[in-house]
């Protein structure tokens, strides 16, 4: 299996101890998945910052995301010995939706959606749980 980039996000940070965090919301009746994640700096001097993106799906295709250790995902899709940097890739596009791999240093997060959103970015965050919380505080 080859992994596409995803180019149609920011990009992942790949430094190590970089995180990233999501929720599972309804909050008008339509399920929602938020994720936040630490966005790759140019240099490490620009202050850090995490990307919020909120993916979703329709009546027909259901908003549906599994999440695993990152050597987990890779062992299941045979891919073990391969070396992967973080980031959002693309496994399948259809016209109706979309299948997206967001690899972290430590996790997997398999994503099918059928839209999404990019969120207001959040600056000097200790980690992405704690920009993930501002976000939700408005």
């Amino acid at each position: 299996m080859i992994l596409k980039k995803f180019s149609e996000l920011p990009a992942l940070e790949t430094e190590p101890g970089t995180d990233c965090s999501f929720i599972s919301h309804s909050p008008k009746g339509e399920s929602l998945l938020t994720v936040v994640y630490a966005t790759k700096r140019d240099f490490l001097s620009v202050p850090k910052t995490y990307t919020a993106v909120q993916f979703k799906g329709n009546d027909t295709i259901p908003l549906e995301f599994h999440s695993v250790s990152r050597k987990d995902y890779l062992e299941q899709l045979e891919l073990a010995n391969s070396w992967f940097k973080s980031g959002a890739y693309e496994i399948e596009k259809t016209k109706d939706y979309t299948i997206v791999l967001l690899l972290t240093n430590d996790r997997a997060l398999e994503i099918i959606f059928t839209g999404f959103e990019l969120l207001e970015d959040a600056y000097h965050a200790v980690d992405s749980q704690t920009a993930m919380l501002e976000r939700i505080r408005g």
